[in-house]
């Protein structure tokens, strides 16, 4: 199990728009800035009257992961959508995709950039409108490449989340062995295997059957990777910085 401390993120922008960028591979001191099927994860803060102008994506699964505010979505495909706590995006760029996006209300994000299993597939935009904006102290999949996957990923990678009441105790959800795991701490505090993350905080770890008790209410989202997954180091933004 190795963790990953907020601190080596890297951070970018201004009074409106701030990123504190991870790219886990390079925190992880390997030689690629990504990590498996993740290319990099960027916690963003976004304030009115921000506009982040139209902008190119090529071979990048985006997912926008808001937790607060409420912002808008405009593309090169003609929608125009308002992302919430609940209404949640996944933009699968392909060949290529250009966005928009303008703060409504102040927003705290993660925007999740994954790596597709190849370059060049077709680009699409999916939205979904969840029942609650949290899952209550159980373990709920957000996309993924599985059938029932609210937002499709095109990579064999699973995205889960929780809300974890402090106190609580929660088993790490069941995958196969060749299966290596990611947690984020997005906010609160938990242990893990003795080890204690913070908001920002993130942990890697394969074949350890893990319960995560909260130290105060926290929210984690949770990667379960296939190591044996084909796919692409060379997108726009997910891919390899190294290259």
């Amino acid at each position: 199990m190795k963790t990953i401390k907020a601190s080596q993120k890297r951070k970018h922008g201004s009074d409106v728009f701030q990123i504190e960028i991870l790219y886990p591979g390079a925190a992880l001191g390997l030689n690629d800035t990504g990590f498996y099927t993740i290319g990099r994860i960027d916690h963003a803060s976004f304030r009115p009257p921000g506009i982040v102008p139209m902008h190119l994506h090529r071979d990048d699964e985006i997912l926008s992961y808001m937790r607060s505010g409420l912002q808008t979505h405009k593309d090169s495909a003609g929608h125009q959508q308002q992302i919430s706590r609940t209404h949640l995006m996944m933009m699968n760029a392909g060949s290529g995709f250009s966005h928009e996006e303008i703060a409504e209300k102040e927003v705290e994000m993660l925007q999740i950039f994954m790596r597709p299993r190849e370059n060049g597939l077709p680009p699409k935009v999916q939205f979904h409108e969840f029942a609650s904006a949290y899952s209550e102290n159980k373990w709920r999949l957000v996309a993924g490449d599985l059938a029932e996957a609210p937002l499709e990923i095109r990579t064999q990678t699973n995205i889960f989340d929780v809300r974890l009441d402090a106190e609580q105790q929660l088993e790490v959800p069941l995958a196969d062995k060749t299966v290596v795991h990611l947690l984020y701490c997005f906010d609160g505090s938990i242990t893990l295997a003795g080890q204690i993350l913070r908001k920002g905080d993130s942990v890697v770890f394969q074949k350890e059957r893990l319960s995560v008790k909260a130290l105060e209410r926290s929210n984690l989202v949770l990667f379960q990777i296939d190591a044996k997954a084909s796919y692409s180091k060379t997108g726009m933004f997910s891919g390899n910085q190294y290259l």
